[in-house]
């Protein structure tokens, strides 16, 4: 068997110390050309609204996020902060705000105009959806997933929420105790 420094499994880089930094990058690139789009866009000329620009970065870039999804919840919070950096590029282009306008009130504005999360808190509520859902129809992997963790979890404290911390309340429809 030759060995490989990456592999591209459906349209997702791996490298072979699964840090994801070259699929950050690919990730990366992709969104620069298509936020290129939406910068055009949003110039007075076409006359788009801040809505229908929203739209258009939720499907040209959100959608690759949504996809690689499962792999970006792996990253290192400095990938994550290099994704956000180009949704917060987007998000001052469709809301025409300033260059230097800080992060937190691009992403309050953004959130409260376009209804755009951040890159962390999208992961975070497409992981919580994949949990539940997994849950409802009783997929056996999730279930077993949610078993072990819900196991792991009474045995240490866990300082922030995951999605799987939010199944815990639930769970026990699911695992009665014994």
């Amino acid at each position: 068997i030759v060995s490989q420094k990456e592999i591209k499994f459906l349209g997702i880089k791996f490298d072979s110390k699964l840090n994801f930094n070259i699929l950050v990058d690919e990730i990366k690139e992709r969104f620069n050309k298509r936020l290129n789009i939406i910068k055009i866009l949003s110039n007075k000329k076409w006359g788009l609204n801040q809505n229908t620009l929203g739209n258009l970065y939720k499907s040209l870039v959100g959608s690759i996020l949504d996809y690689s999804f499962p792999c970006l919840n792996s990253f290192s919070e400095n990938n994550i902060k290099k994704l956000q950096a180009i949704q917060n590029t987007a998000a001052r282009s469709i809301l025409n705000l300033k260059y230097d306008t800080p992060s937190n009130i691009v992403h309050h504005e953004a959130f409260i105009k376009l209804k755009l999360l951040t890159v962390s808190n999208r992961l975070f509520e497409l992981s919580e959806r994949y949990v539940g859902t997994g849950l409802s129809h009783s997929i056996p992997l999730v279930v077993r997933l949610v078993k072990e963790y819900k196991e792991d979890f009474e045995s240490r404290y866990i300082e922030y929420p995951t999605p799987l911390c939010n199944c815990y309340l639930t769970i026990s429809s699911y695992f009665p105790e014994t």
